[in-house]
């Protein structure tokens, strides 16, 4: 399946598919950063959500998709709370990532014509 893009190239849903695949490994570096008190962490923390806003307004088909806010969020929060509890963290990241299981699904179901 052709995915639109808001720069006029299309994309297959693999390309889409392997994306989320591999944000699940950006958000998952989250926990270990956390847990080491990293000075960088909000930096990077920001980088991965604006990545993200770029990449809702690139990709036509999750432009109004309301799991993209739920990423965006979860990283506002960590940005706005660096005092959180490690559960917390741990929580929420994972909740991330099980979006990003789901996303990854959709695309991979999509290319395979499910």
């Amino acid at each position: 399946m052709i995915i639109e893009t808001s720069a006029g190239v299309t994309l297959n849903a693999t390309f889409i598919s392997n994306y989320f695949k591999n944000l699940i490994n950006q958000f998952f570096k989250i926990l270990p950063l956390w847990e080491s008190g990293e000075p960088t962490l909000p930096k990077y923390i920001r980088s991965l959500q604006i990545e993200l806003l770029g990449y809702k307004e690139l990709i036509l088909s999750v432009k109004n998709d309301s799991q993209m806010l739920s990423l965006v969020a979860v990283l506002q929060y960590l940005l706005d709370n660096p005092a959180t509890d490690i559960t917390t963290v741990k929580s929420e990241v994972f909740k991330a990532i099980s979006i990003c299981t789901k996303l990854q699904a959709r695309y991979s179901n999509m290319e395979r014509g499910d």
